[in-house]
């Protein structure tokens, strides 16, 4: 999903999706925490840390079921962490 994305484009998702998680009491250093927490709203979710780690580091973008739980850990809209438009 990220691949046709411009270099600030994933920058900026990467700083949405870092304020999100602090803002919802997660630390944006720590894929792990946010696993458990990702796992927690999606129990049937096998996500892995190397593509969390991937996401934080704005390497990539969830695929849009999983950039709806991570929208709903963070409790914001989902277009909006995608894209900053809402």
């Amino acid at each position: 999903m990220a691949a046709h994305l411009t270099f600030k484009e994933r920058e900026r998702f990467k700083q949405r999706l870092h304020l999100s998680l602090r803002n919802a009491g997660l630390d944006p250093k720590s894929p792990s925490q946010i696993r458990i927490a990702f796992v927690g709203k999606n129990n049937s979710s096998n996500i892995s840390l190397t593509a969390i780690h991937r996401w934080l580091g704005g390497e990539s973008l969830p695929d849009s079921q999983n950039m709806k739980t991570v929208a709903d850990i963070c409790n914001v809209c989902p277009e909006w962490l995608r894209s900053g438009q809402t």
